[in-house]
């Protein structure tokens, strides 16, 4: 099993606490968040795979991501606020950019547009870190780790993608650390 494979299936892992911290009403997400990942994470898995790249990670984020895009709305954790406005109008901008300027130029819009989507989650967990599961940020950010260590080579469609990850799940474990949170 690759490295790459693995990061993946460490990747889809790391939704589970979400899953059950949702479930058990222990877990508050934002779902604007994941509503945009999941169809931003779409993008780059096709465009990185068109590339020959590393896709197993943002397509293990596009399965967890509509399972708890799903989830919130059964759970009824729907709420849009001007942050949420504000984050889709930054990700349709980088769309754009995807659309007309071809496949590489697509994994580099894609990934920062999902790190622009990662607002509505980063200002959600500086509201109330206790809502987040720390241990599911760290998962994401071990997956993100090993997926950025697989790439073969120091290109935008092997490192790019992880290496934005990584600093946006540093900076949600950060958040959601505060407060005395422990890891569940």
């Amino acid at each position: 099993m690759s490295l790459q494979l693995v990061a993946g299936v460490v990747g889809f892992c790391a939704y589970l606490p979400l899953i059950v911290g949702i479930l058990k009403n222990t877990a508050k997400q934002s779902f604007a968040a994941f509503f945009l990942w999941a169809l931003l994470d779409a993008i780059a898995t096709v465009t990185t795979f068109l590339q020959h790249g590393n896709y197993w990670l943002p397509f293990s984020n596009v399965v967890g991501s509509c399972i708890i895009t799903a989830l919130l709305v059964v759970k009824k954790q729907v709420s849009w606020s001007w942050i949420e406005s504000m984050t889709a109008i930054l990700v349709v901008i980088c769309l754009g950019i995807w659309y007309t300027a071809g496949e590489e130029a697509g994994i580099i819009a894609s990934t920062l547009a999902v790190v622009t989507a990662s607002v509505p989650q980063m200002a959600e967990t500086f509201k109330a870190p206790q809502n987040t599961p720390v241990i599911a940020y760290v998962i994401f950010l071990t997956a993100n780790i090993l997926s950025f260590i697989a790439g073969r080579s120091w290109t935008i469609e092997e490192r790019f993608y992880p290496g934005c990850s990584i600093l946006l799940c540093t900076v949600i474990v950060v958040l959601a650390s505060r407060k005395g949170n422990s890891l569940t």
